[in-house]
């Protein structure tokens, strides 16, 4: 981690003033920090004194049995006095840039881990006294100082914006969560007819079937046959309430493989009784043998939902004409599963679809405008993209895209 923090630009300058005086008071033409990039070493700060043949940024391999690489990979004190002298330094890449003496420690972040040198060079023989050594290493406990609280500083900002994104995801499930509580609360009296219809039928079946059973004699063929019917109807209106239920539990995400045709079906029968109050013909347009998607169902859900309330909202101007919603599904050119909501409302202007996705931006006399916005960063959140068009001849059409395999980041989030 380390090695990608970024150094601060007053910590560059007040180094780069470290080293103009580590050069001035040695009287030695270079005085350099260097930092180790693997597989490189680079001149992080360089003394600007006349003679300095290391420039900021320049860089060489390690490896290559530079003064400072031998510094790195020993992570000890090296001196050499001359280099020329020194039948073992002879071939050192310094001489070339003519430096010929060195003194330099290595420097390290607070984990242990190497953050590169300080060193001086000079262009003659020089065997830096007791005090330039001194002098040199008082400099560098500087750095690793400065090191110290540059990684402290960092980890403070990470948690700060660890937390922050936390919150914002707990904001962001909270909103998604009162969105589906409204939608479901603003369409509950066409959705208590969907329920009442099955026990309707479970009240009828079962007196139909006592009566079968008063008989004399009893008729079991046509009471069996009622009370089957019986538990049919209560089967249905028990699917009916689970999927409210689920849609309006607030829990994290769950993450499971979804056959996306059966969740659109299922938020089809819940908006079905407002699609007929509103006289909306709905079409279903299923392709074959579409993969599954690994997504949140309720999440998915609830994006499906916004859109058909959404659209069934729009086409409530319409006058004289057919008010028709198509949902579809196809496989798009990615290979991710598309979902289509198409109306036959007034359309949307140009020039405002965009804005449609910005939070509490609306169309709605009475809306608060974050249906779209939470339905956008719940398809993105799952790898996708979801889209607004003209649909032609009229109306508009809505469309996302869902990958089959969702991305890391909402799995994570999901325990997976």
């Amino acid at each position: 981690m380390s090695k990608s923090i970024q150094m601060p630009a007053e910590t560059v300058l007040k180094w780069q003033e470290i080293v103009d005086l580590l050069a001035q008071i040695m009287q030695v033409p270079a005085a350099l920090i260097m930092r180790v990039e693997p597989p490189n070493i680079t001149v992080f700060v360089s003394s600007e004194f006349n003679g300095n043949p290391y420039a900021p940024a320049h860089s060489a391999s390690l490896n290559t049995g530079l003064y400072c690489d031998t510094v790195v990979k020993s992570r000890q004190f090296l001196l050499v006095p001359d280099a020329l002298a020194d039948e073992a330094w002879r071939t050192n890449p310094d001489i070339e840039l003519g430096m010929v003496s060195y003194l330099g420690v290595p420097i390290s972040w607070p984990d242990g881990e190497i953050f590169g040198t300080i060193c001086v060079l000079d262009n003659k023989r020089n065997d830096y006294s007791q005090l330039f050594i001194r002098l040199l290493l008082q400099f560098r406990d500087v750095l690793q100082a400065d090191l110290q609280a540059i990684t402290t500083l960092n980890k403070l900002l990470e948690d700060e914006t660890h937390e922050s994104e936390r919150r914002y995801r707990g904001l962001e499930a909270a909103l998604a969560h009162a969105n589906r509580v409204t939608t479901l609360g603003h369409l509950m009296a066409t959705i208590s007819h969907e329920i009442k219809q099955p026990l309707a039928a479970c009240v009828t079946n079962a007196a139909g079937g006592l009566r079968w059973l008063s008989a004399q004699p009893p008729n079991l063929d046509e009471a069996r046959q009622a009370f089957e019917r019986v538990t049919q109807a209560a089967q249905r209106a028990s699917e009916i309430t689970n999927r409210i239920l689920r849609l309006v539990k607030n829990g994290p995400p769950d993450v499971e493989w979804v056959r996306i045709d059966d969740a659109i079906c299922e938020i089809i029968v819940l908006t079905r009784a407002e699609a007929e109050r509103g006289r909306v013909t709905v079409r279903k347009e299923f392709a074959d043998d579409l993969p599954l998607v690994q997504c949140d169902r309720v999440q998915l859900q609830q994006v499906i939902l916004n859109l058909i309330v959404n659209a069934i909202e729009a086409m409530s101007v319409v006058r004289g004409r057919r008010r028709e919603l198509t949902i579809a599904t196809s496989k798009a050119d990615s290979g991710a599963v598309l979902v289509s909501v198409r109306d036959s409302g007034p359309g949307v202007a140009p020039q405002i679809c965009e804005r449609l996705f910005e939070p509490f931006s609306t169309t709605k006399e009475h809306g608060i405008g974050m249906g779209l916005s939470i339905s956008r960063s719940i398809v993105q959140a799952h790898g996708g993209e979801l889209t607004l068009a003209a649909n032609k001849p009229r109306g508009a059409v809505f469309q996302f895209t869902i990958p089959t395999i969702m991305r890391s980041t909402l799995r994570s989030e999901a325990g997976m």
